[in-house]
């Protein structure tokens, strides 16, 4: 029988948790996590979602800023983690809940803001999950989508994801920035920002936070490494520094208005 989705994006993230915090990892990146607050013109009054929030990077970087923040995620070991994480650094108004993203737990209009990181290119459906948090935004209100985009190219694209998938296999798709766009206009929102930034990542780091098995690992490098060469293209834009495999991301932050 072909394993659900959910219970997919469990067991890696469940594997993950341990990990997902750890300094030097770009996706704990005080730096950028700056970035993304900043972008988002945050209000001391705001109560905020943040959906599939993993261990609450997001959340957490947000709550000094606002007045409650609500952290949603279907994996318990990475809700754990957080609530770990924001006692020890004293952060007193965030809340973490299990939730699916296409079934939030809270009544239409009730948040000022609705954020999500790094978490559309892990959905089935991500127009259920944008559409669901529009929903429990208020009126006014604002949902932001921060994720990595994938190439323009449909074949860079195309092996683009498949090596993501290698990698993780609870990644479905990264979209484009048009499609990110697009999900947002298609749910009723107006796009006020469109802003994004290049991130380097290193390949060895990359792989040891899903525990990518060493036989699929090497296959990924392979790829990598034909590109510097110049053969074929992947679309992750790799290259050596100091010796060392990295590639290049870009990330996006999306913000419309309800």
């Amino acid at each position: 029988m072909k394993e659900n989705h959910h219970d997919v994006v469990r067991k890696q993230f469940s594997k993950q948790a341990p990990r997902f915090g750890e300094t030097g990892r770009p996706l704990a990146s005080r730096e950028y996590l700056d970035w993304m607050v900043t972008n988002l013109d945050l209000e001391p009054h705001w109560r905020v979602l943040d959906v599939a929030a993993g261990t609450g990077h997001l959340g957490r970087a947000i709550a000094p800023h606002v007045r409650r923040v609500v952290a949603v995620d279907i994996t318990p070991q990475m809700l754990n983690a957080g609530v770990s994480q924001a006692e020890e650094d004293g952060i007193s108004n965030i809340v973490f809940a299990q939730s699916l993203a296409e079934q939030v737990p809270h009544p239409n209009d009730t948040f000022d803001i609705v954020v999500s990181r790094f978490a559309i290119h892990h959905f089935e459906h991500p127009n259920i999950s944008i559409t669901e948090m529009v929903r429990v935004c208020r009126l006014g209100g604002r949902v932001a989508v921060i994720d990595l985009v994938m190439p323009d190219d449909d074949a860079l694209a195309a092996t683009y994801n498949r090596l993501e998938r290698l990698r993780d296999p609870s990644h479905t798709r990264a979209l484009s920035v048009r499609e990110l766009e697009g999900l947002l206009q298609g749910a009723g929102l107006e796009i006020i920002q469109t802003i994004s930034c290049d991130v380097d990542v290193s390949v060895d780091h990359w792989l040891d936070l899903t525990g990518t098995s060493p036989e699929i690992g090497r296959a990924i490098v392979e790829e990598l490494a034909q590109e510097l060469k110049g053969l074929k293209a992947t679309g992750m834009r790799p290259f050596l520094r100091n010796n060392e495999l990295m590639f290049e991301q870009t990330w996006l932050i999306v913000v419309g208005e309800k």
